[in-house]
């Protein structure tokens, strides 16, 4: 499996200076090959391939000094992006690809990594001869990270980089730099005392999630604490002329706001689906439709603050990682039914205590619904083992 392990740069002013010059040529790049996608589409009604646009982007070379300053790698990496975004669109899982603007594109990947032995036959004598190879980037010591035509960047190693690295990103968020490590490692064997544990998970906006064994886990609505100091600086920005100097400054302002929420967020959301992971062997979760949720406009910020689809694709990888599974539910009434009895109790969203009239049963509602994803979950285990 492949795992993503992230951690902080420090370039010097001129190195980001370059790396910020490279990223705007890819950007350039990005676009320009998907002007070309579309016209020629248009006027000779053909599939503009990434391999054609490889050849293009080699004859430029030749006449455009500007491409020859990034490395070929990050170059070649863009046609990939562009490749995927209109599978993803085929697939219905995106919208069509658009123009990047300059706070789209904030990326450049370096696909080969490390040291490389090359091997080479000599046709005279038939000698194999074998040599290292430095790639595009690799490790250096102490904390360095070393980049073709750029040098050795300052890096923060705050966690052990565990695997084989197949490539490395480097992003830039607002004024931070970083390095975004791609490792194939093996998945862990599960642990014998949690391998055959199970835990349903309900998921929702007043309280973050509640598990079918009865805990509950608190939503910290990270968005909706900063939302007055979000609102003063935007107010402060709108009064700024566009482009000058306080307005530029005003907008990092702003940003770093944002990180700073998304940061949260992300941390509460790690910290949540890891102690998930590392304590049940199967974890059942509903499979909702989030892109579909977000369209109610009452309900839209409070589930992006909430991050329920980020919140999913940790607990999947992490779940896999530890070699457990994750199983997705259909949600169709997970509330309404009845935990003890299976009977319908027809119910709206402001009622939150689930009440039947069958059986008796009384109990927090999304406590009744997580013990319903729990059974439906292990029904369907069992249903696809036989």
């Amino acid at each position: 499996m492949l795992l993503n392990y992230k951690y902080e740069i420090f370039p010097t002013e001129e190195q980001a200076t370059t790396l910020d010059r490279w990223i705007s040529i890819c950007r350039m790049q990005y676009n320009s090959a998907l002007l070309d996608k579309q016209r020629i589409y248009q006027n000779e009604n053909r599939n503009y391939k990434r391999t054609d646009m490889q050849k293009q982007q080699t004859s430029d070379k030749k006449v455009t000094q500007l491409l020859k300053e990034v490395p070929s790698q990050p170059l070649q990496e863009v046609f990939f992006r562009l490749e995927k975004a209109f599978e993803k669109f085929f697939r219905k899982e995106a919208k069509y690809p658009k123009f990047k603007k300059y706070k789209d594109y904030n990326s450049i990947t370096f696909t080969q990594f490390g040291m490389s032995r090359q091997s080479s036959t000599n046709k005279k004598t038939g000698v194999v001869k074998r040599q290292l190879v430095r790639r595009a980037a690799s490790l250096g010591k102490g904390g360095k990270l070393q980049i073709s035509a750029i040098g050795l960047i300052d890096i923060h190693f705050h966690r052990k980089l565990d695997g084989k690295v197949k490539q490395v990103v480097i992003k830039r968020q607002g004024n931070r730099w970083y390095a975004i490590f791609s490792v194939a490692r093996h998945a862990n064997q599960p642990v014998t005392s949690v391998a055959h544990k199970t835990i349903g998970i309900d998921l929702g906006i007043k309280k973050f999630a509640v598990l079918s064994d009865g805990t509950e886990i608190n939503n910290p609505k990270f968005l909706r604490k900063k939302e007055k100091q979000l609102k003063k600086a935007q107010q402060k920005l709108s009064k700024m002329k566009k482009g000058s100097s306080n307005w530029k400054k005003q907008c990092k302002k702003l940003n770093l706001i944002h990180s700073k929420v998304s940061n949260q967020r992300k941390d509460f959301l790690h910290k949540v689906s890891y102690r998930i992971s590392n304590t049940y062997g199967v974890v059942c979760v509903e499979n909702l439709q989030v892109k579909n949720m977000v369209k109610n406009r009452h309900l839209a910020k409070s589930i992006h603050d909430a991050g329920w689809g980020l919140f999913r694709s940790f607990l999947a990888y992490k779940c896999e990682k530890n070699g457990g599974l994750l199983v997705k539910v259909n949600p169709h009434f997970t509330s309404q039914d009845c935990s003890g009895c299976g009977n319908k109790v027809n119910k709206s969203l402001s009622i939150r205590t689930h009440v039947c009239h069958k059986c008796g049963l009384v109990l927090d509602r999304d406590f009744n619904a997580a013990v319903n994803i729990k059974k439906v979950g292990l029904e369907q285990i069992r249903n696809q083992v036989a």
